[in-house]
C-alpha cells in the first residue's frame, strides 16, 4: 500500500490543461476528416471527453456560463463519435475473438459495416456543424477561469475524492447486481476520477497511472464484450447454425469472466486499489469529506 502523497510548493504550477486539450480537439477534428479510422475517432473523442470532464470539475471550483457552453457545443459531436466508435470496436472484437469463415460471421460483419457507414455519415454531419470558431473563442475566455487554482491544489484533491467515492459506491452495487450496465457505470466513474487526477493532480497520476489505465482497460474490454454479446443475441435467429452462435457466446463469456476476475483481484481485499487511491488523497492538514454509510461499507467490502 502506498503512502499518502504530499505536495511540495513546487508542484503547485499553472493549470493550462484545458487550453491544451481544447486546442487538441481542433487539431484532431481536422485529422479525423481525412481518415475516419478507429484510432483517429478515438483520439478526437478522448480530447472532447477530457474537455467536458474538466468543465464539470471547474464548474464547481469557479462557476461560469462558459463551462455549460463548452459542454453544449460539444455534446452532439461527442455522442455521435461515441456511437461510431462503438461499432468500430465491435468489428475489431468480432474479428479477433470469433474467427473462422462461416456464413453467419460474414452476415454479421456485413451488418456491422452497414451500421458503421450510417454512423459515419451522422458523425460527419455533426463535425461539420461543430463551430470551430466559437470553440477557439471559448478556449481564450475560459483559460484564466481554469487557472484560478493551481494544479495539485487540495481543491482538486477534494474533487478527486468525491469522484472516487462515487466509483466505489457504484462498484459495491455492481458486485451485487452483476450486470453489464452496472459495470459500465463503474468504468465511467473511474474514467472521471482518472481524468481529474491526470489533469489536476499530476504527482498523484505519476504514482497511479499504470493501475488506473489497467483498470480502465479491463472494464473497457468488459463493456465492449457486453455490447458484442447483445448484438449477437439480437440477431441470433437469423444465423445458422445455432451451434456456432452458442460457441461465440461461450467465447465472449469466457473472455469477459477472465477480465472481470483480474479487475476484482485488483480492487478487493486489504491491497485494494480503492484504499490505495483514497489514502493518497488524505495528505496535509485539511480535513476531507466524511464518508457516507454506504460508501464506508463499500470501502470495507472491497
Amino acid at each position: 500500500m502506498s503512502q499518502t502523497i504530499t505536495l511540495p510548493v513546487s508542484v503547485l504550477a499553472k493549470n493550462d490543461a484545458l487550453e491544451k486539450w481544447m486546442g487538441r480537439v481542433l487539431r484532431r477534428g481536422q485529422k479525423v476528416r481525412k481518415t475516419w479510422s478507429a484510432a483517429d475517432v478515438h483520439d478526437l473523442r478522448v480530447a472532447l471527453r477530457r474537455c467536458r470532464t474538466m468543465a464539470d470539475v471547474l464548474t464547481d471550483t469557479n462557476p461560469s456560463p462558459g463551462w455549460n457552453k463548452l459542454k453544449r457545443n460539444s455534446k452532439k459531436v461527442f455522442h455521435t463519435l461515441g456511437e461510431l466508435r462503438d461499432v468500430q470496436v465491435e468489428q475489431v472484437w468480432f474479428k479477433k475473438l470469433l474467427s473462422g469463415a462461416t456464413d453467419a460471421r460474414t452476415h454479421l460483419l456485413k451488418r456491422l459495416r452497414a451500421i458503421e457507414n450510417q454512423r459515419l455519415r451522422e458523425a460527419q454531419k455533426e463535425l461539420d456543424h461543430f463551430d470551430r470558431k466559437e470553440w477557439r473563442k471559448l478556449s481564450g475566455k475560459l483559460r484564466d477561469k481554469a487557472d484560478i487554482f493551481p494544479i495539485g491544489s487540495v481543491v482538486f484533491q477534494r474533487q478527486a475524492l468525491m469522484k472516487l467515492n462515487e466509483a466505489v459506491a457504484l462498484y459495491h452495487q455492481a458486485r451485487k447486481r452483476k450486470s453489464g450496465v452496472a459495470w459500465h457505470r463503474v468504468r465511467i466513474a473511474i474514467k472521471r476520477f482518472r481524468y481529474i487526477v491526470e489533469n489536476f493532480l499530476p504527482q498523484h497520476y505519476d504514482a497511479w497511472a499504470r493501475d488506473l489505465e489497467e483498470t480502465q482497460d479491463l472494464l473497457g474490454d468488459i463493456h465492449d464484450l457486453d455490447v458484442l454479446r447483445t448484438y449477437i443475441r439480437r440477431h441470433s435467429r437469423e444465423l445458422e447454425p445455432q451451434q456456432t452462435v452458442a460457441a461465440w457466446l461461450n467465447q465472449i463469456q469466457s473472455a469477459r469472466a477472465e477480465r472481470l476476475e483480474k479487475f476484482l483481484a485488483k480492487t478487493n481485499g486489504k491491497e485494494s486499489l480503492w484504499l490505495d487511491w483514497r489514502s493518497g488523497l488524505q495528505g496535509g492538514t485539511t480535513p476531507l469529506p466524511v464518508l457516507t454509510g454506504e460508501i464506508r461499507s463499500a470501502y470495507s467490502a472491497s
